[in-house]
């Protein structure tokens, strides 16, 4: 119970810290990858929605976005999110 109890909190934090405004483009929308944050926080498989999320935002290059902004870089940068975009056939993002 209390492990259950520590990933809803940790999947809480990475939900709210992507809904903050940061520095994130306008299109750019962090809560877009919500259904991540499982995945992203303990390393489970990611669902289908969030791969069609991350493709998603790929697409408009807002993983740029958020791999250099110090409100989501954090998460994206982590190992666990890492093995997310793999699973999803998703290239990490090389940003300038």
């Amino acid at each position: 119970m209390a492990k259950a109890v520590a990933v809803l909190a940790a999947a809480l934090l990475v939900v709210a810290a992507m809904s903050a405004g940061g520095a994130a483009a306008q299109q750019c929308d962090a809560s877009n990858l919500s259904s991540c944050a499982i995945a992203f926080t303990i390393g489970g498989p990611p669902s289908q929605t969030c791969c069609d999320k991350l493709k998603e935002e790929q697409q408009k290059g807002c993983l740029c976005v958020y791999a250099t902004d110090p409100t989501y870089s954090v998460f994206l940068n982590s190992a666990t999110a890492r093995k997310a975009l793999a699973a999803c056939g998703v290239a990490f993002p090389t940003c300038s």
